[in-house]
């Protein structure tokens, strides 16, 4: 049931505005955010790793 409502916030909340900064990012605007989709599988030192190589970027 925890897993359930965790979904449903991030159904509703989260998602929404992920789909709203990539689709600005995708615009070219100069003002636009910039969006990097960093895969969170794997071990923490990797997704740190992936985290930190696209803020470099």
């Amino acid at each position: 049931d925890i897993v359930r409502k965790r979904l449903e916030i991030y159904h509703a909340q989260t998602c929404p505005l992920m789909d709203y900064y990539a689709k600005w990012a995708a615009t070219g605007d100069s003002n636009a955010p910039r969006y990097v989709k960093v895969a969170g599988t794997g071990g923490v030192e990797s997704i740190r790793d992936a985290i930190f190589e696209a803020l470099q970027h």
